[in-house]
């Protein structure tokens, strides 16, 4: 898989979705407040969206289909970034801001 080719199809996936759909992390957090509901414990988004890519994973192994696997990277980029929003002060404590002096090529 061609790393420009799969960021072209991410965000082109991302923009059909989100005008489908509207905003992932809104839809995230709502199917999080309801499956909380459901099983008695709370949920939080980017662990709705970990566990759609872990399905589009199972489904991967069963059988091979392309759309899978970029479904699946779709939604582990995308629980990153919610996850990572977060927890932001802890990430940043863990990579401060670097300077162009601190980076060396």
């Amino acid at each position: 898989m061609q790393i420009e080719k799969l960021s072209k199809e991410l965000k082109a996936i991302r923009k059909i979705k989100s005008d489908e759909y509207g905003p992932f992390n809104k839809k995230m957090q709502a199917i999080a407040d309801v499956w909380s509901v459901l099983i008695g414990k709370k949920l939080r988004p980017h662990q709705v969206a970990l566990m759609y890519a872990m399905a589009k994973i199972i489904r991967a192994n069963n059988e091979y289909k392309y759309d899978s696997y970029i479904d699946a990277i779709n939604y582990l980029v995308q629980a990153d970034e919610i996850h990572r929003e977060d927890v932001s002060e802890l990430v940043d404590s863990y990579f401060p801001t670097t300077t162009k002096e601190d980076v060396s090529l």
